[in-house]
Protein backbone atom coordinates (compact mmCIF):
# COMPACT_ATOMS: atom_id res chain seq x y z
CA UNK A 1 0.00 0.00 0.00
CA UNK A 2 1.74 3.25 -1.30
CA UNK A 3 0.55 6.52 -0.15
CA UNK A 4 1.39 9.92 -1.47
CA UNK A 5 0.80 13.26 -2.57
CA UNK A 6 -0.03 17.28 -0.46
CA UNK A 7 -0.89 17.14 2.72
CA UNK A 8 -4.45 18.70 1.24
CA UNK A 9 -5.05 15.86 -1.33
CA UNK A 10 -3.80 12.30 -1.06
CA UNK A 11 -4.78 9.17 -3.27
CA UNK A 12 -4.02 5.88 -2.21
CA UNK A 13 -2.30 3.09 -4.40
CA UNK A 14 -3.09 -0.66 -3.54
CA UNK A 15 -1.00 -3.58 -5.27
CA UNK A 16 -2.25 -7.09 -5.25
CA UNK A 17 1.22 -8.89 -5.63
CA UNK A 18 0.72 -12.83 -5.35
CA UNK A 19 3.81 -14.04 -3.41
CA UNK A 20 4.80 -17.62 -2.37
CA UNK A 21 7.96 -18.99 -0.87
CA UNK A 22 9.35 -20.25 -3.78
CA UNK A 23 9.10 -16.27 -5.33
CA UNK A 24 10.67 -14.70 -1.87
CA UNK A 25 13.64 -17.06 -2.18
CA UNK A 26 14.57 -16.26 -5.31
CA UNK A 27 14.57 -12.59 -4.51
CA UNK A 28 16.53 -13.43 -1.72
CA UNK A 29 13.87 -13.08 1.14
CA UNK A 30 12.53 -9.86 -0.40
CA UNK A 31 9.49 -8.63 0.88
CA UNK A 32 6.60 -5.80 0.64
CA UNK A 33 7.65 -2.62 -1.81
CA UNK A 34 11.47 -4.27 -2.01
CA UNK A 35 10.65 -7.63 -3.44
CA UNK A 36 7.99 -5.68 -6.41
CA UNK A 37 10.81 -2.88 -6.71
CA UNK A 38 13.22 -5.25 -7.69
CA UNK A 39 10.82 -8.01 -9.55
CA UNK A 40 9.45 -4.81 -11.76
CA UNK A 41 13.13 -4.20 -12.66
CA UNK A 42 14.37 -7.70 -13.77
CA UNK A 43 10.80 -7.53 -16.32
CA UNK A 44 9.07 -10.62 -13.56
CA UNK A 45 5.43 -9.39 -14.51
CA UNK A 46 2.25 -11.87 -13.98
CA UNK A 47 0.67 -13.71 -16.75
CA UNK A 48 -2.06 -11.05 -18.33
CA UNK A 49 -4.74 -14.05 -18.51
CA UNK A 50 -3.99 -14.60 -14.59
CA UNK A 51 -4.36 -10.83 -14.04
CA UNK A 52 -7.82 -10.61 -15.94
CA UNK A 53 -9.10 -13.63 -14.28
CA UNK A 54 -8.20 -11.89 -11.01
CA UNK A 55 -9.98 -8.82 -11.73
CA UNK A 56 -13.23 -10.26 -12.98
CA UNK A 57 -13.21 -12.01 -9.42
CA UNK A 58 -12.24 -8.79 -7.47
CA UNK A 59 -14.94 -7.34 -9.44
CA UNK A 60 -17.61 -9.55 -8.60
CA UNK A 61 -16.50 -9.80 -4.78
CA UNK A 62 -16.72 -5.85 -4.63
CA UNK A 63 -20.17 -6.25 -6.24
CA UNK A 64 -21.19 -8.87 -4.22
CA UNK A 65 -19.82 -6.36 -0.65
CA UNK A 66 -22.01 -3.28 -2.12
CA UNK A 67 -24.63 -5.49 -3.09
CA UNK A 68 -24.71 -6.23 0.36
CA UNK A 69 -24.26 -3.54 2.01
CA UNK A 70 -27.30 -2.00 4.48
CA UNK A 71 -27.82 1.15 1.84
CA UNK A 72 -28.98 -1.04 -0.75
CA UNK A 73 -30.78 -3.72 0.99
CA UNK A 74 -34.06 -1.47 1.64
Amino acid sequence: MWSHGLDARKHLHIAVQPVTAEVRARYGGLRSEQLQARMLADGDEPDITEVEQFCEQARELFRAITDSSPEHRS
